[in-house]
């Protein structure tokens, strides 16, 4: 992607458009998203007037944004959140986050939290983690995402009722904003596929044929299936569609074939002819060698009695489903992104295949489910000639990091910590060396930080007279250039939007007539102590019905302390006492279990890796605590989480 370079006065256009939400300059426009505008106009410049030739066809509804506002607010606004390794692995075992080096050697991810955080934080390509390894370099993205939020879109009769268009508007909206910029994380050769039912795949595929462009649409995959029941008032819904799209016209694509069984008369040779390839496998049976097209009838579900594959996670994929998409359009070594992983059968493949992957999800049982299975994979199936047999390998070195989440006790006293505030609020925009003694060197007070060799003043919130008395304003900046005469160049502040009443860039002569360009990094500090207490990110499932909801955060979210107790006996485990730290919308504390959403349980806990083998929803638990499991040994790990995501410590109970 090209890179964009904008003036200060260009870049003030930009920020008032957004923020007054009127449209950009057209001339703009072109270097806020170059790529767009080069698939309306491959073959020559573009031109404005031209617009309408294009006739592209598009999907409108409320709330809807242009790409240029989503791919440019990501970057404006600093909107995007660190990654925080939680625990890595190697071999099977646990290696040590500070064994994790990711500018050196690839490690695979699981990433837990809001995907739309991560794929921001992956688009702007500034965290250490993964800077310059995803963004631009994914080779193959699947994605199956959730059909529905809320409810299936319809009324009783199937008339569609106001909540109903909100709720898909919504949706459409959360994807769509995902999908932009997944594509801008593919390599030039990579390809999309988007698993979807019929809910909603009409209206994907028009928001598809917008964002990579209909020329780079290749198929309309349709997976049937013969498993479930049948209806008699209508006709029973037998398949899904997957959208494939490239994000250029050089897509990678590796032909496949399966094998179709057939009957072959007696006395019908088997074997090679140059016209009919029949062959015979092991057991005698003959088998055809065919092309394989757009029409999966040989791929069946998981079969509820699989003991290799089946996981109990809802909609789970099987993994022969997804061998072959990988196998189509990516290479050994290339990245295989799922951003809505669920059970990790997107990773679980990729691994077997010799690609390297990145999962992302933001529920804690899909989280361990798919840690569980990326420790347990060398005992499940193989591909290949060896597909009846176990693969045999430990998965290649990984890492689970979260997004967006922060230790809610290192910011509950920001003002009465001034280290840990500063340190906070500059990582939040991508600033991480701090140093209180850059003040002297530009005899400014509050200087702590520099950004691209220009000075970073974070207000003093500690100061009760700046939060009472003291706003950034015209008369703020103009005091800054009078204590420092010869100051030029771009000044930054970092400073709580209550506290500012500038708009995000203002330019001013020095005494020199050089001239200074503030820039005010603002940010939602009174939100960030409100929003601990009421939390907007989406809630951890309750119950199973809603494992699979399309999650959006509003960018961070705070570990809270949880305490829980359990009885381990004879007859089973027992939930005795649940607290968790965690406010309601109302901002009050939950009250008993109301802030439960599960219970990971680890039936033979070995002390050291936690591997969830069930999870235990809180709709699912007796009014008495007890749970209904079977196969627990003397020695059980337990994990807590509430709604928002929080978890407790591995409690250990022994009997």
């Amino acid at each position: 992607m090209s890179k964009i370079n904008l003036t200060d006065e260009q870049m003030q256009t930009v920020i008032d458009a957004l923020n007054n939400e009127t449209e950009v300059p057209p001339e703009l426009l072109k270097k806020l998203s170059p790529s767009f505008f080069a698939k309306l106009a491959e073959d020559a410049k573009f031109d404005y007037e031209k617009l309408d030739s294009f006739k592209i066809p598009t999907i409108e509804y409320a709330g809807k944004r242009s790409e240029a506002q989503i791919l440019n607010h990501a970057a404006i606004s600093g909107g995007t959140a660190p990654l925080e390794v939680e625990r890595c692995f190697s071999s099977g075992e646990k290696s040590g986050v500070d064994q994790a080096n990711f500018s050196d050697d690839w490690q695979n991810l699981i990433i837990q939290g809001d995907n739309l955080q991560f794929l921001k934080t992956a688009y702007l390509n500034q965290d250490p983690l993964i800077k310059d390894q995803v963004k631009g370099e994914v080779k193959l993205i699947y994605i199956d995402p959730p059909f529905g939020t809320k409810s299936d879109f319809s009324g009783k009769n199937g008339e569609s009722s106001y909540s109903d268009k909100v709720d898909r508007a919504e949706f459409l909206e959360g994807l769509r904003e995902r999908l932009i910029f997944m594509r801008e994380l593919l390599s030039d050769d990579g390809s999309i596929y988007v698993h979807l039912d019929q809910k909603m795949s009409h209206y994907v595929k028009i928001l598809m044929d917008e964002i990579f462009g209909k020329d780079n649409f290749r198929n309309e995959i349709v997976w049937c299936y013969t498993s479930g029941g049948a209806s008699k008032t209508s006709f029973a819904s037998k398949h899904d569609q997957i959208f494939c799209y490239g994000k250029t016209g050089n897509t990678l694509f590796n032909t496949q074939y399966y094998r179709r069984y057939v009957l072959i008369q007696e006395g019908e040779e088997v074997g090679f002819d140059p016209n009919i390839s029949y062959y015979k496998d092991e057991e005698g049976r003959s088998y055809r060698v065919n092309l394989a097209l757009d029409w999966w009838t040989d791929i069946g579900i998981i079969s509820p009695n699989s003991k290799t594959e089946r996981l109990n996670y809802p909609n789970q994929k099987p993994e022969e489903l997804l061998e072959r998409i990988i196998e189509s359009s990516s290479n050994l070594g290339d990245i295989v992104m799922d951003a809505f992983a669920g059970s990790g059968t997107t990773p679980a493949v990729a691994e077997k295949l010799g690609r390297r992957w990145i999962a992302a999800d933001f529920g804690k049982h899909a989280i361990y489910t798919m840690q569980k299975r990326m420790l347990e994979i060398s005992g499940s199936k193989a591909f290949g000639e060896d597909e009846d047999g176990e693969y045999g390998k430990a998965a290649e070195p990984f890492c689970v990091a979260s997004v967006g989440a922060y230790d809610f006790s290192k910011v509950m006293n920001l003002r009465e910590d001034k280290v840990v505030y500063t340190q906070f609020v500059c990582g939040l925009f991508n600033i991480s060396d701090v140093d209180e003694e850059l003040s002297s060197k530009y005899n400014l007070p509050n200087i702590y930080a520099e950004k691209d060799g220009d000075p970073v003043e974070v207000y003093p919130v500690w100061d009760d007279e700046y939060l009472s008395d003291i706003k950034v304003d015209e008369e703020y900046l103009e005091s800054i250039i009078t204590q420092s005469p010869r100051l030029s160049g771009t000044y930054y502040i970092i400073s709580p939007e209550s506290c500012s009443r500038v708009t995000s860039m203002v330019a001013m002569k020095n005494q020199s007539g050089g001239e200074v360009a503030f820039k005010i990094l603002s940010f939602p500090y009174k939100v960030l102590e409100e929003f601990s207490r009421k939390q907007k990110i989406g809630e951890q499932p309750a119950n199973e019905d809603n494992i699979n909801n399309l999650i959006s955060s509003v960018g961070f979210y705070f570990n809270e302390n949880i305490e829980a107790s359990f009885d381990l006996s004879d007859d089973g485990l027992k939930l005795v006492d649940f607290s968790t730290d965690a406010l309601n919308a109302d901002g009050e504390k939950f009250a008993d279990r109301d802030g439960l959403a599960m219970i990971l349980i680890d039936k033979d806990y070995d002390g050291d890796i936690f591997t969830s083998e069930e999870a235990v929803y809180a709709k699912d638990i007796d009014e008495d605590g007890s749970m209904d499991l079977e196969d627990l040994t003397d020695t059980v790990g337990v994990i807590a989480v509430d709604k928002h995501g929080n978890e407790s410590e591995v409690i250990v109970l022994e009997r």
